[in-house]
Parts: structure tokens; sequence; C-alpha cells
């Protein structure tokens, strides 16, 4: 989860030339969704989600291909993100999410959260 002073820092990806952020419709979706959900309103005000969601679409690079999805993660609601990662041959899959990080890693992506990820690459 975004939360704290991680947001700051995720945000800074975007300007960093080592990243390359990739985004797909069903993600932008999700993200949206939860992240304006009630009890996640103290932690993502309604101009932070606004903010996270223009660099998104803004910055972010869109695949638009439809996704090859496996059966992989212990839910399968999180198979398109495994899917995307493949497709897009990112190095780290950013997610909060446990179903996915018990993975660690698939294929060649690892998968972090955001505090590991800000510890291995932004500190």
């Amino acid at each position: 989860m975004l939360i704290g002073k991680r947001v700051g820092a995720m945000l800074g990806i975007f300007k960093d030339q080592r990243f390359e952020v990739v985004v797909h419709e069903e993600l932008l979706g999700e993200f949206e969704d939860v992240a304006r959900r009630t009890k996640f309103r103290k932690y993502f005000p309604e101009q932070v989600v606004d903010a996270i969601m223009l660099r998104l679409q803004e910055d972010g690079t869109m695949i638009r291909n439809s996704l090859q999805i496996e059966a992989i993660s212990r839910d399968p609601d999180d198979d398109y993100l495994l899917a995307l990662a493949k497709t897009a041959k990112a190095h780290v899959l950013l997610t909060g999410d446990r179903d996915l990080l018990v993975l660690e890693k698939h294929g060649r992506t690892r998968i972090m959260n955001a505090k590991a990820f800000v510890k291995a690459y932004l500190e």
C-alpha cells in the first residue's frame, strides 16, 4: 500500500529515467476503485488519488494488448497482474497484495511491496 512517505517517493519514479511504469486499463480501474474506498480516504484523499491516476495515465506506458492470463496465484483476480508483468518483461511487480507477494518472483519479475521497493531502489 502506498501510505505515508512512500507516496511521494513512488510518484518520484515517473521522473527517474531508471524506471518505466507500465499500466493496463484493468490495473487503472482496480487502483481507482480500491483507492477511493471509504476505508482508505485517510490515506488517499481525493486529490492524491487524482494525482496518482493522472501520473499513471499521462506518464505510464499503457499496454493495450489483451493479456494471456494463466491461473498462477492464490487469487485468480490477481493473475492479470502476473500476465501484465510477463507481457511487459517487467523487472519488478510492485504490489501490496499478499497473494502475489507470497510468490516473491514470477519468471524474471521480482514481486515486491512499496517498502521493499523503496529500500532496494530509492534509498
